[in-house]
């Protein structure tokens, strides 16, 4: 029975620590203020560092594959139960990303570069009659990484700032405070805009390999192209559905604490 218990509390343990995300305030507090989740249009940041030579096109690609994504999130954020309603905040996106986002003041590395509007905030969290607003935004970023040569060895690796777009996710308050973030850093990586040309370097005999930018056909069926897998007949692009998987599992209300949630309204 000893056995048993101990096994059970590790479970615990691990199905809570899967959980990611970070915040701001103590989780049960969060709990008590945020009953109410408005979901805001993916909002697209077209001042951001986006180096790709046809910036303009790029930026159209990301707002038309963005178009009524949200719609996901918000059925997988109902289905986890951690919300009394989670209500969707329907306004042309790119209205919002002008009156809502703000260059923040200071950014430490790999920093958040984002305030929000205090009256902007307000005022959607009025119309739609929600606590809170979940905010996810695509934006242009150079990030270094290690990519290594995928064709041969792969002994071989080009580690250098490449440009992304990156995609962050937080809730924010009546005030535009932030009370959540999915990750400590300006985002992850959403959409690669460059990769390391090996075999140019090879076939020139060159040390150096240069980076190029993705053709707009390859980021679309990037953006478009469906999981994997024999069993899975879903059409909803990958990096889409994986990115909405991940911020549901961490807003989701832990096994602990419906357990205790539970437990005190009987």
């Amino acid at each position: 029975m000893r056995c048993v218990a101990l096994g059970l509390m590790v479970l615990l343990l691990v199905l809570a620590g899967c959980q990611s995300g970070t915040y701001k305030i103590p989780r049960e507090e969060f709990t008590q203020q945020v009953r109410t989740l408005g979901v805001l249009p993916i909002l697209v940041d077209e001042d951001s560092r986006i180096l790709h030579p046809e910036r303009q096109e790029v930026l159209n690609l990301l707002w038309r594959q963005s178009a009524a994504r949200e719609e996901r999130l918000i059925q997988i954020l109902r289905d986890g139960g951690g919300f009394f309603d989670v209500r969707h905040v329907n306004q042309d996106p790119r209205r919002l990303a002008q009156r809502l986002l703000v260059p923040a003041a200071e950014v430490g590395e790999g920093g958040l570069p984002y305030g929000f509007s205090a009256s902007m905030t307000r005022q959607l969290a009025e119309e739609v009659v929600v606590d809170a607003l979940l905010v996810v935004i695509l934006h242009g970023r150079e990030v270094v990484e290690k990519r290594w040569d995928r064709d041969r060895t792969r002994l071989s690796f080009l580690e250098a700032p490449y440009n992304n777009i990156l995609a962050a996710a937080v809730v924010i308050d009546r005030d535009g405070q932030v009370l959540w973030r999915l990750d400590e850093s300006a985002g992850e990586k959403f959409l690669a805009l460059q990769y390391a040309d090996f075999d140019e370097a090879f076939y020139n005999k060159a040390d150096a390999v240069r980076l190029k930018f993705l053709t707009l056909e390859g980021l679309e069926r990037t953006l478009e192209e469906p999981p994997g897998g024999l069993l899975t007949r879903s059409t909803y692009p990958k990096v889409y559905g994986e990115f909405f998987d991940r911020i549901g599992r961490s807003l989701k209300p832990s096994l602990i604490r419906s357990w205790r949630t539970g437990a005190a309204q009987q």
